[in-house]
């Protein structure tokens, strides 16, 4: 589990939800490996249709690894466009949250995003920017400084204006994924935590013993290739370390989200200001790196002067699954019957979850989806001869 701020503000209760175990069973007619934000909605989508017998497996704990150190963002109109013709999937996994928001506790808050500019070229790509946004469907305007100044009157560094997306939101991920790990055990889902996945086929095999499974679902973010390449499929899949840090609790200071060309920043309902989002390129190294942390700081205190004299309550980093053509990969695994995968979403994950889960849900029970996932299928990486 990592020390991120999601952890430090959750209750003991849900963090003891995360870190429950049962022992592995021998067969499961579901099995999801992977029990971060998407593999426990695969999970949830799966109860949702009727499944049952379902075992979700990993080798740390519920959230241990990407999904527990990012910054909860539900940025759809921001992220719209990188995301091009998969817009209604950002908007079918919006609608997706609204319904979870109705049944869970989670902390989902809509403050809107500010996103910075500081040079005339930034300044001057805010109109086009907001036309794509407008025209995938998402609400976005292009606002003045003197207008950043009265939506921000904390933010003391000089702006060019801002691009303006007044429905972005926020969720807490520690919050959603106890509630959703209590849920799943209500209906009788079995997880299997501290277990190591050595083998996929035919069997599921692992430290702790084998479970042959009718369906196996992959969720296992930049760790996917090193599993599936027992089965000759590796997806260029890598990890992208993220930084970031939170300070200790203040007083009311930001009203929403800002980014810059570098970090972007919020605050928790508990105080904190928190922020970050470094890309760094280092493999599987963990820790975070004091450069790194420097520059947020820096930045930090610069933006918000009040913030300066807080100290850390902590800083962390994850590892986002970068693919290298920048899209997710979910399907059917190539040169398999009964295995789905649902991986590199990069910067994307916990956005994306929803409708990730809901898919993968669909193809495991119904053999098909509605949604347009024809560009994600895992077949455009070809199997090693």
């Amino acid at each position: 589990m990592q020390d991120s701020i999601w952890f430090r503000t959750l209750p003991r209760e849900l963090r003891d939800s995360l870190q429950q175990s049962t022992e592995l069973p021998g067969d499961a007619s579901f099995v999801i490996v992977g029990a971060g934000m998407v593999g426990l909605l695969t999970a949830y989508y799966l109860t949702e249709a009727g499944a049952n017998n379902i075992c979700v497996i990993d080798r740390s704990t519920v959230l241990g690894e990407a999904s527990g150190s990012n910054a909860g963002g539900l940025w759809f109109a921001q992220q719209s466009r990188e995301m091009g013709t998969l817009s209604s999937l950002v908007k079918k996994t919006r609608q997706l949250y609204e319904e979870l928001d109705e049944r869970f506790d989670f902390d989902l808050r809509k403050p809107g995003m500010l996103q910075l500019c500081f040079t005339s070229k930034e300044a001057s790509q805010r109109s086009t920017i907001v036309k794509t946004v407008n025209k995938a469907g998402f609400r976005a305007e292009s606002i003045s400084a003197k207008q950043v100044g009265e939506l921000e009157p904390k933010l003391q560094k000089p702006t060019r204006g801002a691009v303006f997306y007044p429905d972005e939101g926020c969720l807490h991920p520690g919050r959603l994924a106890a509630r959703l790990a209590h849920y799943l055990r209500e209906k009788e889902v079995t997880f299997a935590l501290g277990v190591t996945v050595e083998t996929l086929a035919p069997q599921i095999e692992t430290n702790q013993g084998t479970i042959s499974a009718g369906t196996t679902i992959v969720t296992t973010g930049a760790w996917t290739p090193l599993l599936t390449e027992v089965l000759n499929w590796r997806p260029p899949i890598k990890p992208m370390r993220g930084t970031l840090m939170a300070t200790e609790p203040i007083r009311h200071t930001l009203n929403h989200t800002i980014m810059t060309p570098n970090f972007y920043y919020w605050q928790l309902p508990e105080g904190h200001i928190a922020g970050g989002g470094s890309v760094e390129d280092v493999g599987f190294r963990r820790g975070v790196d004091e450069k790194t942390t420097s520059s947020i700081r820096n930045e930090m205190n610069e933006l918000l002067p009040s913030v300066a004299r807080r100290s850390e309550t902590c800083c962390w980093s994850g590892f986002r699954p970068y693919c290298e053509d920048a899209k997710p990969v979910v399907g059917l695994v190539p040169g398999q019957k009964n295995m789905f995968v649902g991986a590199g979403h990069f910067k994307k994950g916990i956005m994306m979850a929803p409708v990730t889960g809901k898919i993968l849900a669909e193809l495991a029970t119904q053999g098909k989806t509605r949604l347009a996932i024809r560009s994600l299928s895992p077949s455009r990486f070809r199997l090693k001869k």
